[in-house]
């Protein structure tokens, strides 16, 4: 079994990020953040040195080196991931889930609108999955993987 955490736009609330991983760390295999927020998560993965991390630049983090999409397999499970501005998230999410299958992956990720979403069968993607933004006491997501099967998630940022 293999469990992933995905966030999102944290939006200089790197502490939200601390929380979430303060709460999760010790029970997740990796961890995927969707943008919005790299600086924060620079930060805040300096007190979690040995954990796997996965990240894409968002519209809002300019200058970033990152790439604005990626490509990852856990246990026969492809998932890519974005930010979602490049694909037109706001209008429809056909366009980003054609991009994932067209990398031969059955899981799309991606933040930028801020709302929690899952969809199944979205274009020729299987699963398309929003964990929500981590702003103002938000949201993020966990991917339980067994079996070649996903299961999705969402919790609130924890308030300590």
């Amino acid at each position: 079994m293999t469990k992933l955490l995905v966030l999102s736009d944290s939006h200089g609330g790197r502490t939200a990020i601390e929380r979430v991983l303060m709460k999760e760390s010790k029970n997740i295999d990796a961890l995927i953040f969707l943008g919005d927020g790299l600086r924060d998560l620079e930060l805040a993965l300096t007190l979690y040195p040995k954990l796997r991390a996965y990240s894409v630049a968002g519209n809002c983090d300019y200058g970033a080196l990152e790439p604005t999409d990626g490509l990852a397999a856990f246990d026969g499970v492809v998932i890519f991931y974005t930010h979602g501005h490049m694909y037109g998230v706001k209008y429809d999410l056909d366009t980003l889930a054609d991009a994932a299958s067209a990398r031969g992956a059955e899981v799309a990720l991606f933040g930028h609108t801020h709302r929690r979403e899952l969809v199944r069968g979205v274009g020729t993607a299987a699963t398309v999955f929003n964990p929500g933004s981590l702003r103002d006491g938000g949201s993020y997501g966990v991917i339980t993987i067994e079996n070649g099967k996903c299961s999705f998630t969402w919790k609130r940022v924890p308030e300590f």
